[in-house]
């Protein structure tokens, strides 16, 4: 059933990520406007921080008889008024503590032919919104693979000779990449038209113009650096049975039943993999039909 009964502790934990900034620095600009603004929520105890190398965690502690749901609201509130003042880089994250914090069930995939970013993309985009949807999860974590990206790598001379600095670069792509829309006016009809640039290609990121020469010519990312795909980071290594996997945590809400739960998710995930089969199979056998009616 559950290793514990359920129990609401009254305690907050903030987590906050920025990247690698010194730890003097994060006490000065994170930890304490952090723990200023959260003072004022009621029925708060006891404020303990761990400050490190681009990470804190703020532990809030509060009275045994308040309610944790409004209390964690409070703390939300409290946070969102001293995000303006905190560096744009951070993110901060707060969550209730309670023994549904941590996973009741994980599911390694493992493949000796599938790639890793395919496995990662796999389990990011088809199975975590599937059980994601499921009555009694929380939340679904993937760790682990490879997760792809598209690398840009500026040439030095290149960047001069155009009079292109690397922050053009990176400014640049997001107002490039995003999707426009426009209104359109036609016979007493108001249209609502919509532009896709989300990019596909290592091609269509090099196509994309950085800025225009004092003759009008224009500079595309092409021009200056060279694009390909790669992976990002990889800080968490995980295998399964002695081979690199994808790993999905499963995380209960706090009144779930632990078994209940761990019955839906193995048959959404039988449902998963069978429905991946079927569509397997049906790809063969329409590449042989096509293979087929070529040869007819």
């Amino acid at each position: 059933m559950s290793v514990f009964p359920a129990t609401n502790f009254p305690r907050v934990l903030i987590g906050v990520d920025n990247g690698v900034m010194p730890i003097d620095q994060m006490m000065v600009t994170v930890t304490r406007p952090i723990e200023e603004a959260v003072n004022s929520v009621p029925g708060l105890l006891t404020v303990r921080s761990i400050t490190s190398r681009g990470s804190a965690e703020i532990d809030l502690y509060f009275r045994w008889d308040l309610d944790m749901f409004q209390t964690l609201q409070y703390v939300n509130a409290a946070l969102s008024r001293v995000q303006p003042e905190l560096p744009p880089t951070a993110k901060v994250e707060a969550h209730r503590m309670t023994f549904a914090s941590f996973p009741i069930l994980g599911y390694s995939l493992t493949s000796a032919s599938v790639p890793q970013t395919r496995l990662w993309e796999m389990a990011t985009y088809e199975m975590k919104p599937r059980l994601n949807r499921l009555d009694g999860v929380a939340t679904v974590v993937v760790q682990g693979g490879q997760e792809p990206e598209f690398q840009i790598t500026p040439d030095p001379s290149k960047l001069l000779a155009a009079s292109v600095t690397v922050t053009d670069i990176l400014i640049r792509p997001p107002h490039q990449f995003g999707r426009f829309s426009r209104l359109l006016e036609r016979n007493h009809q108001l249209f609502l038209g919509l532009v896709n640039g989300q990019v596909q290609t290592p091609e269509q990121i090099a196509g994309t113009v950085v800025k225009n020469t004092a003759a009008g010519f224009p500079v595309r990312i092409g021009d200056v650096s060279k694009v390909e795909p790669n992976v990002k980071p990889v800080y968490t290594v995980v295998t399964a049975n002695g081979k690199p996997a994808v790993l999905l945590n499963i995380n209960r809400q706090p009144m779930a039943i632990p078994y209940k739960v761990a019955d839906e998710v193995h048959s959404e995930k039988l449902c998963v993999a069978h429905q991946r089969r079927a569509k397997q199979q049906w790809d063969v056998r329409s590449d042989a039909d096509m293979r087929r009616d070529f040869s007819l």
